[in-house]
């Protein structure tokens, strides 16, 4: 639908997946991405030492996802719900999607998931 720039560099998307499901009735879904590259500049503080284990591990890059749906919309509305729901993330993305620590942060996140799920796999064998 549309891409935004945050003022950390990264890029907000915003992606359609609504369809019809009864008559005039539709489903409507709005995805949210930020593709975030796993570089130096984008490394935790702390991570920065193991740049070369985090790709291995994430890959190069991960993708922030956030869904919002809304079910049995008459296709009349559909396309203001969705531009309602477009609008509203807009009003919150910057504050927090758009903070310079956002990345470091997700990718934070996904690398102790990832190390905590490879763990329970080394057990579980």
């Amino acid at each position: 639908m549309s891409r935004h720039l945050l003022n950390n560099g990264l890029t907000l998307e915003f992606w359609d997946y609504s369809r019809p499901i009864a008559g005039d009735r539709w489903f409507v879904l709005l995805e949210v991405r930020i593709a975030i590259p796993i570089l130096p500049d984008t490394l935790p503080p702390e991570l920065r030492g193991q740049a070369d284990q985090v790709k291995e591990v994430l890959g190069d890059e991960i993708i922030f996802s956030h869904k919002d749906e809304r079910n049995f919309i008459s296709a009349t509305e559909a396309p203001k719900i969705l531009k309602d729901m477009q609008d509203r993330f807009l009003e919150m993305a910057p504050g927090y999607l758009g903070h310079l620590d956002f990345a470091a942060r997700f990718i934070r996140g996904k690398f102790a998931e990832k190390q905590e799920l490879q763990r329970w796999q080394r057990l579980d064998t």
